[in-house]
């Protein structure tokens, strides 16, 4: 948060009164004082927001010093002077020379602060947190306040903790007294919570609501009724009597509208690319049918037409797409099929943004109008990674089934796995048409090299041998990869051969939303990651899955899923530029909480469920790409509502 001239004023007297106020007990010492000409230049630099040259100005101030807390004042506001000019070189140099010089505890709350902005430009958020430590005395300066709470608040953000962002912001918010400013926080609160997923605003809740309950009901409704100003307007009203000295400033709603609708792209004529023959017919026709249901989300003044073409030529995908533009087209949602979706990527430049209903392997980011979204197994195995590693277990075993498909979802968790740090114990494939697994499991748990063992001692002793066979001792947890027959028929044998204590991770293709009655007691506890639309409670609109279900009796199959991407797409076309723009903006879709990466495609954040008659909801794991390449081993569990906790 950029801080106004006289915050930077305000500070910078506050920095000299640090480096002088050890200095005002007789005989005073020779060197710099606060009615010393460079000192003033030097202040009047950084209020002009000539950071690098205060800094160097300072560093001259540092070299005239005489004591050695006068010299650590002036080195402190190099290192902020050289922060706010985004040198960190220099503010990493300047922390080393101020480690070995006596701090008093405003110098030391200073230097804190600096170190955990280096963390977080680091992307360290987790060693961040632990730099901060406890929130400030009251008695400290404002302007210190903030700025502690405001990388309070970049640390969670890091974190992917919406909710306790929202909370340093409110922090910020009370401190503050510029009206500009404080429009801005709580801009930043209102959109940090209007992210979360309305479940978790729901059940947050505090009671009594108070401020923070009152902000959450607040982002309910922008939630809810953003894209409705007059509604908007009326429900503000109401909230407002319901929270008469709530700190929401008039213009708040207003100020918020705007910022949304500057990162958001309107488009009246939308073609969709999707086969309507061939092997992809059926998928097509659900993601088809979930765009039109995500179409009457949109009020009848701002509907765009839709224009659907055939594309089961995936080798014609080009000239289609021509043909869509020069229609009128402002935006494409699809193809479906791979290949397709390579030649656009081919391509090159697009006159018009695509948002490809598939994904291909990249390496260089793609044309700034090519964006990639779908249901990637690759990304589920890499969810199930992170999860495994957050839940404190370092050694998993995996089992997939043999082909292609198997293949990639093994491929993709042993990466992430390794990227993580981690050394995945062992790895097989097992045979989808069997209904006994004994021999890949055996394998996998090195039970068949225990047999051997046995024998072997047999052999040499010549007499028979009371035996039970022992797993490999290091495997901590079990990664299936599986449809419904096989999770069903695998999780009892691997009880059976002495992994009962294994917790066992699956992808969400190992149920259909819901256990069959012959299917809990098999699948009772295991671990997998699905689509919100599928495992949180209704919310009773027009895409409701009651609702839906009405109409389309088939969204509760196995094609519920593709009906819930189909909603998501059109959801997302407004969307895109804003999801480009940061990592850390999100769409709260049915398939999940969608973001963005650096090669524009889409990831989605999961709810994690535990099977059981009535699945248990987890939550949310937290977004490790947020984290950055130094990862706690320490596990930590996002909850439901968005804390990170430790067990």
């Amino acid at each position: 948060m950029q801080a106004a001239t006289l915050f930077r004023s305000l500070l910078v007297l506050f920095w000299l009164a640090l480096a002088f106020g050890c200095a005002q007990t007789p005989p005073r010492p020779a060197g710099p004082t606060a009615s010393d000409p460079d000192v003033i230049r030097a202040g009047e630099l950084l209020a002009a927001g000539q950071y690098l040259r205060a800094m160097d100005a300072y560093r001259q101030l540092v070299a005239r010093s005489v004591t050695p807390q006068q010299r650590a004042g002036f080195l402190i506001s190099v290192a902020d002077a050289a922060r706010l000019g985004g040198d960190w070189d220099s503010v990493r140099a300047t922390l080393e020379e101020l480690a070995a010089l006596p701090l008093d505890a405003d110098q030391v709350l200073l230097l804190h602060l600096l170190q955990t902005e280096v963390l977080l430009q680091e992307r360290r958020a987790e060693d961040a947190l632990a730099a901060l430590g406890n929130a400030p005395p009251e008695t400290t300066p404002s302007g210190v306040q903030i700025r502690y709470f405001d990388d309070l608040a970049a640390a969670y953000r890091q974190l992917g903790n919406l909710l306790e962002t929202a909370n340093a912001l409110q922090a910020v918010d009370a401190l503050q007294s510029d009206p500009n400013e404080r429009l801005q926080t709580q801009t930043e609160i209102l959109r940090s919570l209007a992210l979360l997923n309305e479940q978790i605003l729901t059940s947050l809740q505090p009671s009594p609501p108070g401020t923070a309950g009152g902000w959450m009901e607040l982002a309910l409704l922008v939630k809810r009724y953003g894209h409705e100003p007059a509604e908007l307007n009326t429900r503000f009203a109401a909230w407002r009597q319901q929270f008469p000295d709530h700190p929401a400033l008039p213009e708040l709603l207003v100020s918020y509208r705007d910022q949304l609708q500057g990162q958001m792209q309107q488009f009246s004529h939308i073609a969709v690319l999707l086969p309507q023959s061939g092997p992809l017919a059926g998928v097509a026709a659900a993601i088809r049918d979930g765009i039109v249901i995500s179409l009457f989300e949109i009020p009848s003044t701002r509907r765009p037409e839709l224009r659907f073409y055939d594309a089961s030529d995936e080798a014609g995908i080009w000239p289609l797409y021509n043909e869509a533009v020069a229609a009128g087209a402002e935006i494409v949602i699809g193809p479906l099929q791979k290949e397709s979706v390579a030649q656009l990527l081919r391509a090159g430049e697009l006159p018009v943004p695509v948002l490809a209903l598939n994904q291909v392997e990249i390496e260089t980011r793609p044309t700034s109008n090519l964006f990639m979204y779908s249901l990637s197994p690759e990304d589920e195995a890499r969810q199930v990674a992170e999860r495994i590693w957050l839940d404190g277990h370092r050694h998993p075993v995996v089992l997939v089934p043999q082909g292609s498909w198997g293949e990639r979802v093994a491929t993709a968790f042993e990466a992430r796995w390794s990227s993580l740090g981690g050394l995945v114990a062992g790895v097989t494939q097992y045979d989808e048409q069997s209904h006994d697994y004994t021999g890949p499991i055996t394998q996998v748990l090195q039970l068949d090299q225990s047999a051997e063992r046995h024998r072997q001692l047999q052999g040499i002793l010549g007499r028979k041998l009371e035996f039970e066979p022992s797993r490999r001792a290091d495997a901590d947890a079990v990664f299936m990869a599986a449809r419904p027959v096989q999770a069903q028929g695998m999780r009892p044998q691997l009880q059976f051969h002495h992994a009962a204590d294994l917790p066992v991770y699956a992808t969400s293709h190992a149920w259909l939303g819901a256990l069959a009655p012959n299917q809990v007691e098999d699948m009772k506890g295991i671990l997998l990651a699905d689509i919100p639309w599928l495992v949180t409670a209704s919310g009773g609109g027009e895409t409701d899955r009651a609702s839906v279900a009405q109409v389309l009796p088939n969204s509760g199959t196995a094609y519920a899923r593709l009906y819930a991407m189909g909603m998501d797409a059109l959801r997302l076309v407004p969307h895109l530029r804003r999801l480009q723009s940061s990592r850390y903006e999100a769409l709260d879709g049915s398939t999940g909480s969608l973001y963005m990466d650096e090669l524009n495609q889409i990831h989605r954040q999961l709810v994690w469920v535990r099977l059981d008659a009535e699945p248990e909801i987890l939550g949310f794991a937290p977004r490790m790409d947020l984290q950055g390449d130094a990862l706690s081993g320490e596990p930590t569990v996002q909850a439901i509502d968005g804390s990170v906790t430790r067990p």
